[in-house]
């Protein structure tokens, strides 16, 4: 009935889903106590060409390349998060000083004057009606209560947080160096399992791999980079103030699954609404729905180009996944794809 040739694919794809789902639940089940070891042996794969420059080219011995090529790498990511931190931290010096400066009546006031009309809203309504919905009412001031209890619980769990962050940070440091020392151990241990055709494969899975993992990577830090731009062109018509600093929190914030850009932009039109600047307010929220549709837009059709998918694929990846198990089910199908992808590329099927 079918193409013998399509049979075979859909075997193939078979066995490959089947494989694939079960590493991707046992990464998830263990992620929380492994991730130290693969962030740090990914960190460790990438400065290997400062390793062998060290190794081969100043002919340092031992674990010294290792050594000195993980504290650059770190010792440069402690500056960034320095001086990102230190510039954040000033500029939050300044907006408390013009804070501090602003009429506090100019704010209250709206406020005060929103409270007295809902005063006279409710002088009119009838005792019945109170009685009658009661409980309705009763359940939301609960569940605002329930509200504020979560993200005090929120907070005190972030802060529970810290001694085990720091900890894994310790780890990650320590592994990168004994990763990076030992690459070499590991890339002969784990060859010396496989045939000589079988080495080939490995071989081609590798190189075909890292290339489409790069053109991923790449594709996202331009929608980041669009976001930023975006970000900063519109603030700087607006003239709003820390516009650099907010920019790059935005294109930060655009990484995080749900929450994205509208993490700076709803809070800062408020603020702006709430001291009655409505046209920088209505510009903010314009600003976040033009970033919003360019992001829907140029995503699918970045990625698309970058993977070789259709841009139709990338939708449906980005929507199943999403509706499906969330920011995991959007990984678990975008990572399907391309692993089948590279497959297909080195001939394993």
């Amino acid at each position: 009935m079918f193409n013998e040739k399509f049979v075979n694919e859909l075997k193939h794809f078979g066995i490959f889903l089947v494989i694939y789902t079960l590493i991707f639940i046992l990464f998830v089940k263990t992620i929380s106590y492994t991730f130290p070891f693969f962030i740090s042996f990914g960190i460790a794969f990438l400065i290997q060409p400062l390793v062998r420059f060290f190794r081969d080219k100043l002919k340092l011995k031992k674990g010294l390349p290792s050594f000195l090529a993980s504290l650059i790498i770190y010792s440069l990511f402690f500056l960034i998060v320095y001086l990102f931190f230190s510039k954040a931290i000033n500029e939050l010096k300044l907006l408390l000083i013009n804070i501090s400066a602003i009429d506090i009546d100019k704010i209250l006031k709206p406020i005060q004057d929103f409270i007295s009309r809902v005063g006279v809203y409710f002088e009119d309504i009838d005792p019945s009606f109170v009685e009658e919905n009661s409980e309705n009412i009763s359940n939301i001031v609960k569940g605002g209560f329930n509200i504020l209890g979560k993200g005090l619980n929120g907070l005190v769990s972030i802060a529970m947080r810290v001694p085990m962050g720091i900890t894994a940070l310790f780890v990650i440091i320590i592994s990168t160096y004994f990763f990076s020392r030992d690459m070499d151990k590991i890339n002969e241990k784990v060859k010396s399992i496989f045939s000589e055709k079988a080495k080939i494969k490995m071989s081609n899975i590798k190189h075909e791999g890292i290339d489409m993992i790069t053109k991923y990577v790449k594709s996202y830090c331009l929608i980041y980079f669009l976001t930023f731009l975006q970000t900063l062109i519109g603030f700087s018509i607006f003239r709003i103030k820390y516009g650099l600093v907010l920019s790059i929190v935005c294109a930060i914030a655009d990484i995080l699954p749900i929450l994205g850009p509208g993490l700076i932009y709803i809070p800062l039109a408020i603020i702006y609404f709430i001291m009655k600047e409505y046209f920088v307010a209505l510009g903010i929220i314009i600003l976040y729905l033009i970033i919003s549709v360019v992001r829907q837009v140029i995503e699918p059709k970045i990625v698309s180009v970058s993977l070789g998918i259709h841009p139709v694929l990338v939708l449906a990846i980005m929507f199943i996944g999403l509706k499906a198990y969330g920011f995991w089910g959007l990984i678990y199908l975008t990572m399907l794809v391309v692993s089948y992808k590279v497959l297909k590329a080195s001939n394993v099927f």
